[in-house]
């Protein structure tokens, strides 16, 4: 039997922060990015406030609604000024080389 576990807190940290960083950088409210991933305004919110497990699922949701790819939603955080977007476009632009 597995026990039921829970996400680490930097995971949880890395998410949110990600999470806010792209909806504003997008000009997004609560209420848009829940309407664009099918998600609600408060599911946003708890993410954002770092109180929810947030399954696959609703990862590739937020994504979706981001336009992003789901990783970029996981990247460790950035010095201040650093944005993982920056790095997964770059990244992409290497690739599709």
């Amino acid at each position: 039997m597995t026990e039921n576990r829970k996400p680490s807190v930097e995971i949880r940290r890395r998410l949110a922060t990600n999470v806010k960083r792209m909806r504003r950088a997008r000009g997004y409210t609560q209420q848009r990015l829940a309407q664009l991933s099918k998600l609600t305004t408060s599911y946003i919110g708890n993410i954002e406030q770092k109180t929810v497990n947030v399954s696959l699922a609703n990862l590739e949701a937020l994504a979706s609604g981001l336009g992003c790819l789901e990783a970029q939603l996981l990247m460790p955080l950035e010095e201040p000024g650093g944005d993982p977007e920056d790095f997964f476009n770059a990244l992409q632009a290497a690739l599709t080389r």
